[in-house]
């Protein structure tokens, strides 16, 4: 049977992941429909009330999601809007039946219940400044966001069916501690707010220990200032949050959601291997909370002190960074931050500010590299493809490439030179080691030539190739077409054409790799007859007419492929094509 929704329930489970008390006074259940708690100036009905610390928050519930839920929000905080906490705020249970002998155990209950919670607020009383907020759940109806924002300016507080669905993926994708921390944004709520009593108290945040060794740099002059320097993740968890767009959590937000997969990868395929990162995460000081240097920055000690305060690190660049430490568990372990002070402007100024410097970093910014990418691979990683096929063309690029193509990263390499690392990647290269199936059709991949010795084997590859790329000059000067006038596209083609080859002639094919400047040697005739008799089949004048783009390898293949079968089906397969191939291959 289906269990019934209870946004009670709900709450409940909110309320445990914030590590809140609840006192559930709607609880049909427990104490049925004929006990309810009650403003009593007022007679505002209050459905529960969470307490922490000193915050004392009064909590109106629906799970309705119809146009009646908006009258119950504004009845509830219009019969609140003038209740403030005071020793006189009076809180009574309200029972409206005349047979109490039928309700007896529910009103004892009730009763305990009730008696708890004025002994939470007396303890609350005796330490604190009671501070009261006031809060509508109704996790199951979406309101407009402009009714949220006015709401929450006067102090009134609604979580609706996108903020509750915010805070689930909080927990979901993180933990209840950046829940907790979210939270307390979303209320207003201040590290202040919740100290307890004392003569020395202030306004003002405390301040951690000192940080030396601190990097500071003006990135506009006179307008926003940079620190750098490396702190333990632990030592500023609480500091942190995230302006978020998503799910009309904040107005001021810029960023996305958090991607769940992203941590987990980020933690099983990078932090359980390191320490930490080799680059920085980027925040900015909270304007509201950092609002003088001299208040967090020593210039004569050339010391950072943090303010001791909820969200007053704003994340710009690297909150996958920074939470893969938090949802790993790895608070214990350092991290290079930059933290960015701006000393002029109001909060809108500094808040577009911080849009515009997150667009500037995260939008604006060109990708990495893939040249560069391949090569710092190949160069982090031995056993890697791109290792492999690094020492494979970076060899090939003069024997028959030619000075056509380069390694060197595209910003900056010679305009007329082309990717070698387009060749590798779009030429199916990394495909050409491995013995892999295809609708039941089983192709041998290089590898079934290798030796145990990877510089052999790189070794055996270049002499393949550079036997395959002659016999097919050879093709060319048949046909006369000048070898220049194949194309990146036409070449990678070429290359994916290897495949069919290694179906059709598996152990011959193993003396491309052997035998060096094979052309020559007379032995192998009869293979080399037949590759440049395939070969020829393919009519490259048409090949380099053809209009398709420069990024249609598969297209190439596919055409090449046909031609080929026009005369001798018996010559690869089409079921090795790509669908972009097999549609070129079907449509001649």
């Amino acid at each position: 049977m289906k269990q019934k929704y209870s946004a009670n329930d709900e709450l409940k489970t909110f309320a445990q992941n914030l590590g809140f008390k609840i006192f559930l006074f709607d609880d049909i259940i427990t104490l049925g429909p004929e006990i309810k708690l009650r403003e009593q100036s007022k007679s505002c009905e209050i459905d529960a009330i969470l307490i922490y610390e000193n915050l004392i928050i009064l909590v109106g519930i629906t799970k309705g999601d119809s146009t009646g839920t908006k009258k119950e929000i504004n009845k509830f905080f219009e019969r609140l809007d003038k209740v403030y906490y005071t020793k006189d705020m009076k809180l009574n249970l309200e029972i409206n039946t005349s047979n109490k002998e039928a309700i007896k155990k529910n009103i004892i209950k009730a009763n305990i219940l009730y008696e708890e919670l004025e002994k939470n607020i007396k303890e609350i009383e005796k330490n604190y400044e009671p501070k009261l907020t006031k809060l509508f759940f109704c996790p199951r109806h979406s309101l407009d966001e402009l009714k949220l924002r006015d709401r929450s300016s006067s102090g009134e507080y609604i979580i609706d069916k996108d903020v509750n669905g915010y805070f689930i993926a909080v927990v979901d994708r993180l933990n209840t501690k950046v829940l907790f921390n979210d939270f307390m944004y979303f209320l207003n709520i201040k590290k202040v707010d919740l100290e307890k009593k004392s003569p020395s108290k202030t306004k003002k945040p405390g301040k951690t220990s000192p940080y030396s060794h601190v990097s500071r740099m003006e990135l506009e002059k006179d307008k926003s200032i940079m620190y750098s320097f490396a702190v333990k993740v632990e030592e500023i968890v609480d500091f942190i949050t995230v302006l978020r767009v998503s799910q009309k959590y904040n107005k001021k937000g810029f960023q996305r959601m958090i991607k769940k997969k992203r941590l987990d990868k980020i933690n099983d395929g990078y932090l359980n291997e390191n320490e930490t990162f080799p680059n920085n995460v980027i925040l900015t000081l909270n304007p509201k909370i950092y609002l003088n240097e001299n208040e967090f920055y020593d210039r004569n000690e050339n010391e950072f002190r943090f303010l001791d305060e909820f969200n007053s690190l704003y994340v710009i660049d690297g909150q996958h960074r920074i939470f893969s430490f938090i949802k790993g568990e790895k608070l214990d372990r350092p991290v290079l931050i930059s933290l960015i002070f701006f000393k002029t402007g109001n909060d809108d100024e500094k808040a577009l500010s911080m849009d515009r410097m997150f667009y500037e970093i995260n939008k604006k910014q060109e990708k990495i590299d893939p040249n560069l990418s391949f090569i710092l691979k190949a160069r982090i990683d031995q056993d890697s493809n791109e290792n492999f096929w690094y020492g494979v063309f970076d060899k090939l690029k003069e024997d028959i490439l030619g000075n056509s193509y380069s390694f060197k990263e595209t910003t900056i390499r010679d305009k007329e030179k082309k990717s070698i690392v387009s060749l590798i990647t779009y030429g199916g290269v990394f495909a050409l080691n491995d013995t892999k199936k295809k609708k039941g059709i089983e192709l041998f991949g290089l590898k079934k030539f290798y030796s145990e010795e990877k510089q052999k084997n790189i070794e055996f590859v270049i002499c393949f190739l550079n036997n395959y790329f002659k016999i097919i000059a050879k093709v060319l000067n048949k046909q006369n077409i000048d070898e220049k006038k194949l194309t990146v596209r036409d070449i990678g083609a070429l290359l994916r054409l290897i495949k069919h080859f290694l179906l059709s002639k598996k152990e011959e094919l193993k003396l491309l790799g052997e035998v060096k400047n094979i052309i020559k040697n007379e032995e192998n005739k009869d293979l080399i007859n037949y590759l440049e008799k395939i070969l020829n089949y393919i009519p490259f004048k048409e090949v380099v007419m053809l209009e398709y783009g420069s990024s249609k390898w598969a297209a190439i293949e596919g055409y090449m492929l046909k031609k080929i079968n026009d005369i001798d089906q018996r010559f690869g397969n089409k079921i090795l094509l790509s669908k972009k191939g097999l549609e070129v291959y079907n449509q001649i």
